[in-house]
């Protein structure tokens, strides 16, 4: 087996959210940060041929990179990584599942109050923003139809603020803040539509790629009716 540049992208990016990681088979990989504010899900091309765990994901990717064009064999307890056109070879044991830190169930999005539109050129100013003024909020309110994006500190209301549109005629003409942690947002490059609930969870879905990420609202969120 080899695996693609997408599903290599895709294992770097889990790797930001949780170190642990359980393949299974099957053409979906899934991850959870230990707090469990982030569930990450990816449909890959690969369908591995067993459930395995790796504990360190980094290292196993760095293992990867060792070898050029790795093939993987895999076999009980471990994987042999050779190089496609060399005699190197690697065998990389596993880690026992029960021990990693790994999705138990799938979450089932409420019905969303709100749907936005965010390019990455936004999110990258999002990001730009939030490392120049030193906050980690992102407000995400809207007024009648126009929605707007803050990077922000919500408990000081003298705080600078970066503001960028995101829609001026939405469908929900509602008053809302839905307040994210920025460094949740661990997403792979791309535009996302983000579909947010007033019961604290947002599902941001990447129009490039198979991938989508659930994220928990702040506490400090709200939504007026």
């Amino acid at each position: 087996m080899n695996l693609s540049n997408d599903t290599l992208n895709v294992l770097k990016n889990f790797a930001t959210i949780n170190p642990n990681l359980v393949f299974k088979p099957g053409l979906k990989l899934k991850t959870i940060s230990e707090s469990k504010t982030i569930l990450a899900s990816a449909t890959i091309v690969e369908d591995f041929p067993q459930e395995f765990g790796v504990y360190d994901l980094n290292e196993f990717l760095s293992v990867l990179s060792l070898i050029d064009q790795p093939t993987l064999e895999f076999e009980d307890k471990s994987v042999l990584i050779k190089g496609g056109n060399s005699s190197q070879q690697i065998r990389y044991f596993f880690s026992e599942a029960d021990i990693l830190t790994t999705p138990q169930k799938d979450i089932q999005m409420p019905d969303p109050e709100v749907g936005v539109n965010i390019e990455e050129d936004k999110l990258n100013q999002i990001r730009k923003a939030a490392a120049v003024l030193g906050h980690t909020e992102l407000s995400l309110t809207g007024n009648n139809g126009l929605i707007l994006a803050s990077v922000l500190d919500t408990k000081d209301s003298t705080s600078n603020v970066f503001e960028i549109e995101l829609d001026k005629d939405n469908s929900c003409k509602n008053e809302f803040q839905f307040v994210v942690s920025i460094p949740n947002l661990k997403l792979l490059p791309g535009d996302y539509f983000v579909s947010i609930s007033s019961k604290l969870i947002s599902n941001w879905t990447n129009s490039n790629y198979p991938v989508d990420y659930f994220i928990a609202l702040e506490k400090n969120s709200s939504y007026n009716v």
